[in-house]
């Protein structure tokens, strides 16, 4: 499981070095820590593309579930090496990882 600890915004999306396809038809983003009050966004590219945002993929701190928890996961379906990034954020210190 790819993991990275976001401590500032990205300038770009990060790569984690993973296809987004996998055996189970989708991957889950999840992170546990201190958005700083950003948000998190994947991303993919497939060979020879541009690096492009995944619909509905992004995880706000923000973010709440029916109970008022914070989210701090979410599933995604897409093609193409796996990219993250974190935006808005102030003094972050958060580990996400892709599964």
């Amino acid at each position: 499981m790819p993991t990275k600890t976001f401590t500032a915004d990205t300038a770009a999306p990060e790569s984690f070095g993973i296809d987004a396809r996998s055996d189970a038809g989708y991957r889950v983003l999840s992170y546990s820590g201190s958005l700083g009050g950003g948000t998190l966004r994947v991303h993919t590219q497939v060979d020879g593309g541009e690096i492009v945002p995944v619909p509905d993929s992004k995880l706000a701190a923000a973010d709440v579930d029916g109970d008022s928890d914070v989210k701090q996961q979410l599933v995604f379906t897409s093609a193409g090496n796996v990219f993250v990034s974190l935006t808005g954020a102030t003094a972050p210190n958060c580990k996400v990882s892709v599964l």
